[in-house]
């Protein structure tokens, strides 16, 4: 077996652990404190916990560049510059300590959150991803404890601080520190500068629809939002289980000057996911919504079909900018995503107002639209990424719009989905076979 198909299988078990941990907690988070609390105190809960996960990202400014070299060096043998970068990476976190007496809880879970950012990136970046899982798993564990006080912030205090106290027990134990050289932090520094800004953009677009519509709305708005994309993106965990085992691969790849290996890579992966998540969609647009109200206790309107598609679109475009990102083209994967977060934006001040929870469902949609098209075009440009491996998402999208007719037309539109891309299905499943072959 090759050695990146040890790392694809090892990184994949480990991903179904962690990525399926943290995404429920966001969902069973929201449908606790719905039900036990009611939808104006989840609204404003996850405004604030959502402003924490934004104030995070320059926190861990140097987490993304920390990955990304982490898998260059290993590829190249460099270990004792891991160990110099990662020392840079997490003291940088501190600083947030200067946040403690503005708000205690939006600081506390902005710097535990940090970490956990930077210990995700570092860990799959080293190719220890099932470090990162049992970790995960044991903070998960406190997490679901922590409901039995009542304290609305706590549960994720509980999950992000454990994973703190558990990773820098982990590097210390292991001597994954050491003294910091100004050359690693000036190279650190430079990609980071412009990685930031894509990060913070991204993470904008998916943590900004919680706090902006209770700014721009109320906080009953920014429930129904709560309930929606708590649930929406769950659709990204089970395909971020194949991305987070490939994308240290990027890099590592790009360390050793495989870019075909990298082209391959987004090929498959867009291929396989965009298929995967156009089936889930539809099968969230038959049964989703009344499922949701249900257990939330309140109903969702056709705001949470938009959530759907838009995550969809969000899953569809991410190989692709991962790519860009994790070689020499970052600064256009940046741009990109500081267009769609700005574009949203301005859309949320006439959107939200205007059209409540279902123009923040189409504010969001809007951005991850634009930020599709401009991956796509300079993923093509750059990498020579095929166009055609987005296509289970082109033909899915005009399809699935027969929600606004009934869900009989959403039945009738699946089956046409499956007859028009059995093809691309039997060959996505094939090239991605070959890719983890090493061949």
């Amino acid at each position: 077996m090759s050695y990146e198909k040890r790392v694809i299988l090892k990184h994949s078990a480990a991903s179904i652990v962690a990525l399926a941990l943290f995404g429920i907690s966001r969902f069973i988070y929201s449908l606790f404190i719905s039900r036990k609390f009611g939808i104006e105190a989840l609204g404003s809960a996850n405004s604030l916990i959502s402003q924490a996960f934004l104030i995070a990202i320059p926190l861990s400014f140097f987490a993304v560049g920390l990955g990304k070299y982490s898998a260059e060096f290993l590829g190249r043998g460099q270990i004792e510059r891991i160990r110099s970068m990662s020392t840079i990476g997490f003291a940088s976190i501190l600083i947030g300590v200067v946040l403690l007496p503005l708000n205690f809880y939006l600081a506390l879970i902005s710097i535990f959150r940090a970490f956990q950012l930077t210990f995700r990136s570092f860990f799959y970046g080293i190719h220890r991803g099932e470090v990162y899982a049992y970790i995960t798993l044991a903070a998960f564990c406190v997490f679901l404890l922590s409901f039995l006080i009542s304290n609305i912030y706590l549960p994720y205090i509980a999950l992000l601080g454990a994973v703190t106290l558990l990773g820098v027990l982990y590097n210390l134990k292991n001597s994954l520190f050491s003294k910091p050289t100004s050359e690693d932090f000036k190279l650190l520094l430079a990609y980071s500068s412009m990685a930031f800004l894509g990060t913070l953009a991204g993470v904008f677009l998916i943590q900004g629809p919680y706090f902006m519509s209770e700014k721009l709305g109320s906080a009953t708005i920014a429930g129904k939002v709560s309930a929606s994309l708590s649930a929406a993106f769950l659709l990204t965990y089970l395909p971020q289980v194949l991305q987070s085992a490939i994308m240290p691969l990027y890099s590592y790849k790009y360390g050793k000057n495989e870019m075909d290996y990298v082209k391959k890579l987004a090929e498959g992966t867009t291929e396989i996911l965009s298929y995967i998540i156009a089936l889930i969609t539809f099968g969230g647009l038959i049964i989703g919504r009344e499922i949701l109200s249900y257990m939330f206790g309140f109903s969702l309107g056709r705001e949470f079909y938009l959530a759907l598609i838009a995550i969809e679109v969000y899953i569809a475009y991410n190989p692709s900018i991962v790519a860009l990102s994790s070689t020499r083209y970052i600064k256009d994967s940046t741009l990109i995503s500081i267009f769609g977060a700005i574009a949203t934006l301005i859309a949320w001040f006439f959107l939200i107002p205007a059209m409540k929870e279902t123009g923040a469902m189409l504010g969001l949609l809007i951005g991850y639209a634009l930020i599709f098209s401009g991956v796509a075009y300079f993923s093509k440009k750059r990498l020579e990424i095929s166009l055609k491996s987005y296509k289970p998402l082109l033909f899915a999208l005009p399809l699935q719009v027969s929600f606004l007719i009934s869900k009989i037309a959403v039945m009738f539109a699946l089956v046409v989905y499956l007859y028009l891309m059995k093809e691309e299905a039997r060959k996505g499943l094939h090239l991605l076979g070959k890719i983890k072959g090493g061949q």
